[in-house]
């Protein structure tokens, strides 16, 4: 079997990578990265291809206007698009789908293997995803990652740009074949809320496994973070996540700052990316000025550590910090389609306190090693951050949990999950449609959709607490 995932935006590479380095360089690069190499040590699987845009960009690393790279044994990473292409954000991406597309086409003309699958991540990947599976007769499997319809849910203001979002993202789930998803919130709340019929021989909820740690210390962590904080030895609160509003990065930093007993028994780390040649007015921006603010307001420069850059060793590194200074890690977001910083956490044997909207429902139901909250509740924040700084016995049942998350979610349950799928969808799509033999299209690709009106209102959705109306 060859499988081909497609993700294109951000800066995908092999090991390691430089996450946060662009808003887009996410969680979904991991994803796909361990993904891949799980699928590739299944006896039934030839190879795995990766498929990504290619650009050039000095400070980024020239490794992203390489054509093909080697991830491991019978995985590698192919670049499409023309060579010396600009590094493009998401949105910028759309406008290049045509030509990536025909790209794909071309390229799968000369492929010296057959593909038998084809995996998209988020929306704009099943664009030429959907090209070339019907192209050549095998089936489209789609993951979304996160959604633009919880994504206004969250708060953000209606506009174009999230409903063309919206729209691209029901017409993937529409014409995939099959629809992989991490959680049941994924499965039983948000996708109903495009009004597509997922019955469960299209759709499947599949956990992602456990994300690869760099080897990192405990000890490089304290050399990382001692310059930023005048009593480094303290428990440490920890929160990663990109600086964006839904993250709700700035709920955590004003309950601590107006806790004087918290800031007494620990300090506080915020990794929110790479804050260097962030472009003013952004919302990557404006989050770090508000965070900044906050330390500066409440007099924390000591006790409330916000680095500018870090590397993977530095990540690392704090998270075995954390969890040998009996600290804890905080996902506090107004909504996390997964959150694989939990699971990050758990194989240290570090204690979370996440919110209580999506994906960590899962996750700290299935493995028990931490608190879920409001992400509106400053209160229950603070007493969650108490609870377990205060109490030995409970932070030591909470990291034994968390110790279980390896054997629990491997990546091995995720390949041989999604591997079953591929093979059944496989059978099931034989034949119905075009023969794998007939001829790909020439010539300019337009495969963007008009932007029609929505089925229903954004509105609406937006003041109905269980999906559409």
């Amino acid at each position: 079997m060859h499988i081909l995932h497609i993700a294109l935006g951000g800066c995908l590479r092999a090991p390691p990578v430089t996450y946060g380095l662009t808003p887009d360089t996410g969680g979904h690069i991991a994803y796909v990265l361990e993904a891949a190499k799980a699928q590739a040590r299944c006896p039934e699987v030839d190879h795995v291809t990766i498929v990504t845009r290619r650009f050039r960009d000095e400070c980024l690393g020239l490794i992203h206007d390489t054509e093909i790279e080697r991830v491991a044994e019978n995985v590698s990473i192919l670049r499409i698009g023309p060579a010396n292409a600009p590094y493009l954000e998401k949105d910028g991406l759309l406008s290049e789908l045509p030509v990536l597309t025909q790209a794909l086409l071309d390229h799968a003309t000369r492929a010296d293997r057959r593909i038998d699958i084809v995996h998209a991540h988020f929306a704009d990947a099943a664009v030429p995803g959907l090209a070339l599976a019907r192209a050549q007769s095998i089936p489209l499997l789609y993951t979304p990652h996160a959604l633009g319809m919880d994504k206004l849910l969250s708060g953000a203001a209606e506009c174009p740009a999230l409903k063309a979002r919206i729209v691209r993202e029901e017409e993937a789930m529409r014409r995939a074949d099959g629809i992989i998803v991490s959680t049941r919130d994924e499965a039983n709340r948000q996708i109903p809320r495009y009004g597509v019929a997922a019955s469960r021989a299209k759709l499947r909820v599949i956990a992602p496994g456990v994300p690869r740690q760099s080897s990192g210390t405990a000890d490089h962590g304290m050399k990382f973070i001692e310059g930023h904080l005048q009593a480094p030895e303290r428990p440490l609160i920890l929160a990663i996540a990109r600086p964006v509003e839904k993250k709700n990065l700035a709920f955590l930093a004003r309950t601590y700052a107006q806790d004087r007993e918290l800031q007494r028994k620990a300090n506080l780390v915020i990794l929110a990316g790479q804050q260097c040649g962030l472009i003013a007015g952004s919302e990557e921006a404006r989050v770090i000025d508000t965070l900044r603010e906050i330390r500066s307001e409440y007099g924390l420069a000591d006790r409330f550590a916000l680095p500018r850059r870090h590397e993977a060793d530095d990540v690392a590194g704090l998270y075995r910090l954390a969890a040998r200074s009996h600290g804890v890690f905080v996902n506090p977001a107004r909504h996390e389609p997964f959150g694989l910083t939990l699971l990050e956490a758990a194989c240290v044997g570090l204690p979370v306190i996440a919110t209580n909207q999506g994906g960590p429902v899962d996750i700290i139901g299935s493995l028990g090693h931490g608190i879920l909250i409001s992400p509106e509740s400053e209160a229950a924040l603070a007493g969650a951050l108490h609870r377990i700084i205060d109490g030995p016995a409970i932070w030591s049942s909470l990291a034994q949990n968390a110790r279980q998350a390896e054997t629990r979610l491997g990546w091995e349950g995720f390949a041989r999950g999604s591997i079953d799928f591929y093979r059944d969808l496989m059978s099931r799509t034989e034949g119905a449609y075009p023969s794998r033999n007939a001829a790909l299209p020439s010539g300019r690709v337009d495969l963007l959709p008009d932007i029609a009106p929505l089925p229903f209102a954004l509105a609406d959705i937006a003041g109905t607490p269980g999906g559409r109306p």
